[in-house]
């Protein structure tokens, strides 16, 4: 491609560092010949290589996948859904029908800059196991099944219900590996013409005595993709474990993405994913719960109270002496009070203290030793600490 600037200025450009990959390219393809054309001399295959190569190793931003996950896991499970990972066992590919110069596209993620399979794609998945090899299901039962979970019974049908399901985007979940990979097609004009085949035309019949073709196509390395699913209501949700089912199922035996025929696509389910998953969102809830509750608990108090009991619940100021009793925090808060006394913080604090530090608001002075070699119990600052306390009571 020619770019219009002075001659010193027309060296094509490579992409620019932290550039969106899917973008640059699907739209700043720069290895046209003179007269912006490709065709199929060995140059132009040449070309296209050249072209893809500039996209392959990894792409997409750790931290941008993992905060998405997250969030669409978070998503996911407040719909009383689940998520899973499943691991290609190969090469995969995607989008390849989606128009491109070096004639076969890819699917991006239009702002992670990831291939991805789409939540229709993913749908159209299960619903292809189902129809062909739900075999446990009598036709009146895949049929009603088809219509529940998809809407409709066929695909041409005109839906007059949603699925019970929604099906969302399966994403890698960290930066995926780029490829280029070759296939060699030797069948001649079968596939563009075949339809108008003539014995009396060699080059439209498949047949063994065509030379292949060599065509570079961009893949994705040995990955793993992150697939989500929700109930639309809360009434399928015994059916979710069946809907996973499928799609372990239709992945394992038919593969997603392009090329499944030649081994492409087919994935595995990740059992630990899952384990970890289930560990993460019960602390996740629980970390929910407590927040929760600590509202509630802190509905009805002073805004410095609020702030005290936000700060003790940081620290944990209950179970770990060390953080309550750390230099200058209790000595800060005997300020505040001594300047704006609030009874809630200081019960708490005589709480806290006669937990950690037993006897020493009682008796802050107290001594201990033989007669006349009495030494105080208590360490300086503690006894300060508890007199300031006593003063406030």
């Amino acid at each position: 491609m020619i770019t219009p600037l002075y001659k010193e200025f027309q060296a094509k450009p490579s992409k620019p560092e932290g550039a969106h990959t899917g973008l640059w390219f699907d739209r700043f393809f720069n290895q046209y010949a003179t007269d912006w054309t490709l065709d199929s001399s060995a140059k132009d295959s040449c070309a296209k290589k050249a072209w893809i190569k500039k996209v392959v190793g990894l792409t997409g931003d750790t931290k941008k996948l993992e905060t998405f996950n997250h969030r669409q896991i978070a998503l996911v499970a407040q719909l009383k859904g689940a998520s899973q990972r499943y691991t290609s066992d190969w090469h995969f590919v995607t989008g390849m029908g989606n128009s491109h110069p070096v004639e076969n596209g890819f699917s991006w993620h239009p702002t992670l800059a990831v291939p991805f399979l789409t939540g229709a794609s993913v749908k159209g998945l299960v619903r292809a196991w189902v129809e062909m090899n739900d075999e446990g299901l009598s036709e009146e039962l895949k049929a009603a099944r088809l219509k529940s979970w998809f809407g409709t019974e066929k695909k041409g049908d005109v839906a007059e219900q949603a699925g019970d399901f929604v099906f969302f985007d399966a994403l890698p979940d960290a930066p995926p590996q780029l490829a280029c990979d070759i296939m060699t097609p030797h069948m001649g004009k079968w596939y563009s013409d075949g339809d108008q085949a003539r014995l009396s035309d060699s080059t439209t019949i498949p047949a063994d005595w065509h030379e292949p073709v060599p065509v570079p196509f961009l893949v994705v390395k040995k990955t793993s993709l992150v697939f989500h699913i929700a109930p639309r209501k809360k009434d399928p949700q015994a059916e979710l474990e069946q809907v996973f089912y499928a799609l372990n199922q239709a992945l394992e035996w038919l593969g997603a993405g392009a090329k499944t025929a030649a081994g492409y696509g087919y994935m595995s389910e990740d059992t630990r994913y899952s384990e970890d998953l289930k560990t993460k969102l019960a602390e996740q809830q629980a970390r929910q719960e407590k927040e929760q509750a600590l509202k509630a608990k802190l509905a009805d108090l002073s805004p410095l109270a609020q702030d005290y009991f936000r700060q003790a619940d940081e620290g944990d100021w209950q179970n770990n002496k060390d953080k309550f009793l750390q230099a200058g925090l209790i000595e800060g808060w005997l300020d505040t009070l001594e300047e704006n006394l609030d009874a809630t913080i200081l019960a708490d604090m005589i709480q806290l203290l006669d937990l950690h530090i037993r006897g020493l608001l009682q008796d802050p002075d107290k001594v201990k030793g033989k007669p006349g070699k009495e030494k105080p119990v208590y360490k300086e600052r503690q006894r300060k600490i508890a007199h300031r306390i006593n003063d406030l009571r």
